[in-house]
């Protein structure tokens, strides 16, 4: 989400709109893993009491219990199949996409980085499956802040220059498509009310040319107060 709300290219922004309706789709088939074994029977066959499931957050009933090191989260799942995806559908919708625009600069990296410091780290930590997926969670704090804090001078500081974005810090607009700061534009120029496209300052036209009321139709001719005087 960060990388998408930061890209200007049109070609990468299309590419993150199909990310991330395939993110949706995913978790929403593992979010229905819980609700086919709730609601219907016949779908979960395996025996994943004892820890014995080699999947991440399944066991045999809803609940939150410690761990060894953190939470641990247990949660009623279908046994996968075909059309039953299993949990390893969330690490492809969390790592592929990283790995998939490989040819954006940092996204490899930061995709690895995810990785060692999430879920393989956690890993390493705990061998219960339950508690991983909340030490990973706990990790993400980090994660997360770390990532902002790399990508601070876009998201704050440089936040809508070159672009129609508006300022996350002061709220003001950034547009500098002819140049725009601080409701001074420069497109036609406009700055303070004060617009020369035609040209115009403060009420005071000359494109025909219009001066406070007098105005000339081309030809030299004035009109004052409405009265026109024609050849």
């Amino acid at each position: 989400m960060i990388n998408a709300s930061l890209t200007k290219k049109p070609e990468y922004k299309d590419r993150y709109e199909v990310i991330k309706r395939l993110c949706l789709i995913g978790g929403g088939l593992l979010f229905g893993r819980f609700f086919l074994i709730s609601y219907l029977t016949g779908y979960s066959t395996m025996d994943v009491s004892d820890f014995k499931s080699t999947e991440w957050l399944r066991g045999d009933k809803l609940c939150t219990f410690k761990g060894r090191y953190h939470l641990a989260w247990s949660v009623p799942m279908a046994d996968p199949t075909y059309m039953i995806p299993g949990a390893a559908i969330h690490s492809f919708c969390m790592f592929a996409p990283f790995f998939a625009l490989y040819e954006k600069r940092g996204m490899v990296v930061q995709g690895t980085f995810l990785f060692i410091f999430g879920p393989y780290l956690a890993g390493w930590i705990s061998p219960n499956l339950m508690e991983q997926a909340s030490i990973w969670c706990f990790f993400s704090i980090a994660q997360i802040s770390i990532m902002l804090f790399f990508i601070r001078e876009t998201l704050i500081i440089n936040w809508g220059r070159g672009g129609s974005h508006q300022s996350l810090v002061s709220g003001a607009g950034g547009d500098s498509n002819g140049k725009h700061k601080n409701g001074k534009e420069t497109n036609g120029k406009h700055t303070n009310g004060k617009e020369t496209n035609g040209k115009e300052t403060n009420g005071k036209e000359t494109n025909g040319k219009h001066a406070t009321g007098k105005e000339t139709n081309g030809h030299g001719k004035k009109v004052k107060n409405g009265k026109d005087k024609l050849n």
